[in-house]
């Protein structure tokens, strides 16, 4: 797959590959050098917790022994004895791009900056061996030197003007870890930005390929990059606290009707996530455009992947996970009644 604004591209998908390696850090701080080696699995469990930190991250994985899902409820039960010292709202439109691709355009504005990817090189695996010390992340250029620009202009900006997609679907900042109220499209946005990585995906997928679709999803646009975090002193003074990596997605959805008309406009779908696991920011840029374009349509024909209140219950790992392995405390007296009912069910069909 080739971009076609990308400047020496077949360089710059070696250098897209070279970026994306794992480095290596001296000194022997094992928590350390496993966020250098596995930096997008720290970013996994990060966003499912929604906790960016990422040598806790790394330090909750090493104690779960490498299971995920135990490693996200450690992180997530840290951070649940921590007092709430202050509230900030961070904008997408400050994200310090790093990577930005569009695949709906093969000549955005602004240019496509492949960053650091693994995409476009051969999933073959490396069986080679490396010297003794050798790093394993060599220094190298960006592109032939070439640095994404410090902000980008929306690439769905001129099919808005042509109105082709319409912004009509606002989304209200709310932190579900602090009320039980759905709390509407913000809501659903903060869920999508922490659920379970697989599921999301999954859900997405059935978007796609089930139920008989008649269209397809066309991702507009994917940044990642770091967004500054900014805080307020007493004095009423601005500054910034630091950065979190960040990514970004955007998707759009037509669909064909039975009399093979179209719709009249696209459907927009956002998804943000923590870090760089870019599919977890596509899945939930589906699943959001699914729910808005289903918003209409009569509760009956409303799949899975469309259905806002099974996609809350659905993508909630902590929860799904919790329930699935409390299977195996004892249950020796819920399943004795069990078998008293299906015993006398069978006495009741002897005599009948």
């Amino acid at each position: 797959m080739g971009y076609t604004t990308v400047a020496d591209r077949s360089e710059a998908v070696d250098a897209a590959a070279a970026l994306a390696a794992p480095c290596t850090i001296d000194g022997g701080d094992e928590t350390r050098a496993f966020v250098g080696r596995y930096p997008l699995l720290v970013d996994h469990i990060g966003a499912e917790a929604g906790i960016v930190e990422p040598l806790l991250c790394a330090r909750a994985l090493l104690q779960a022994q490498g299971d995920i899902v135990r490693a996200v409820s450690l992180v997530r039960a840290w951070a649940a004895t921590l007092p709430r010292l202050a509230n900030t709202r961070v904008q997408i439109t400050e994200l310090r791009a790093e990577r930005r691709i569009t695949p709906a355009f093969s000549q955005p504005r602004g240019g496509q900056y492949l960053g650091a990817s693994l995409d476009y090189a051969q999933r073959l695996l490396d069986l080679g061996t490396m010297a003794e010390g050798e790093s394993l992340a060599a220094p190298v250029t960006r592109g032939n030197g070439v640095v994404a620009p410090s902000s980008f202009s929306p690439a769905i900006d001129p099919l808005v003007a042509e109105g082709l997609i319409v912004r009509d679907r606002c989304a209200e900042s709310v932190d579900l870890t602090r009320t039980k109220q759905s709390g509407g499209r913000g809501g659903l946005l903060q869920l999508l930005a922490r659920g379970e990585t697989g599921t999301m995906t999954s859900l997405a997928y059935t978007a796609i390929r089930g139920y008989g679709q008649r269209q397809d999803p066309t991702l507009m646009e994917l940044r990642s990059g770091f967004l500054p975090v900014r805080m307020e002193r007493p004095d009423g003074e601005v500054f910034i606290v630091g950065e979190i990596a960040a990514t970004v997605a955007e998707i759009t959805l037509y669909r064909l009707h039975d009399d093979n008309g179209a719709d009249a406009h696209f459907t927009l779908g956002v998804g943000a996530t923590p870090g760089r696991v870019e599919r977890r920011a596509i899945a939930a840029a589906m699943l959001d455009a699914g729910c808005a374009r289903a918003a209409t349509d009569p509760d009956g024909k409303r799949r899975p992947c469309d259905d806002e209140e099974f996609i809350r219950i659905a993508i909630d790992g902590q929860e799904a996970s919790g329930f699935v392995e409390h299977l195996k405390l004892p249950h020796y007296v819920t399943f004795t009644s069990d078998l008293d009912r299906v015993r006398a069910a069978r006495e009741g069909e002897v005599e009948a």
